[in-house]
């Protein structure tokens, strides 16, 4: 019950703000979530890297749906299989193609920390491109870890009213840290 009002109010504000701001049309609005919010409301924070996807009609072919495949290489909360499927809607079909804006864009051979929560035989993105931070080598050595939030728009309740907002500061950093903070988000929720 409380997904679906937290989807349905933000449809509402989605399409308010549309009506009100043309720039965000374009873009899916959502409240900005700390790692520890994310992690607080995901099932699973997975590294792992991408093997497949496939795109395809749902059930009753009234939506195009994206099932990404991910090989496990650490579970940093839960626990599970060492391979899930990541469900989105959006894809291409058929010479059709629906997309998601501010979805995040997994591609076959990208490594990242996911934030997931479960489904029916398959997990979701926790929310939308906020859920995914991808892993690269940095030129120091090391492995650095960053978000795609382009499609976002950002807002936030502030004395009864829905106001505008600055996306999240936290888009590169080391894959250590932010490991070691989900790790220790954990331990406190325990």
């Amino acid at each position: 019950m409380r997904r679906r009002i937290g989807v349905m109010g933000a449809m509402m504000l989605a399409a308010t703000l549309s009506l009100v701001t043309p720039a965000v049309s374009e873009a899916t609005v959502v409240v900005p979530l700390t790692r520890e919010e994310l992690s607080a409301q995901s099932d699973f924070v997975v590294r792992a890297t991408v093997v497949s996807r496939r795109s395809g009609w749902n059930d009753d072919r009234s939506q195009i749906v994206t099932w990404t495949r991910l090989r496990v290489a650490e579970y940093l909360k839960g626990s599970g299989t060492q391979e899930l499927i990541v469900r989105q809607f959006g894809g291409q079909v058929d010479g059709l193609e629906s997309e998601i804006p501010g979805d995040a864009r997994l591609g076959v051979g990208q490594h990242a920390v996911l934030f997931l929560r479960r489904g029916d035989g398959v997990v979701f993105l926790t929310a939308l491109a906020q859920s995914v931070y991808f892993v690269t080598a940095s030129p120091e050595g090391g492995a650095v870890v960053r978000r795609e939030l382009s499609g976002l728009t950002f807002a936030r309740w502030v004395n009864g009213r829905m106001t505008m907002a600055e996306a999240p500061a936290d888009n590169t950093d080391t894959l250590e840290r932010l490991v070691r903070e989900v790790r220790a988000f954990n331990a406190r929720r325990r």
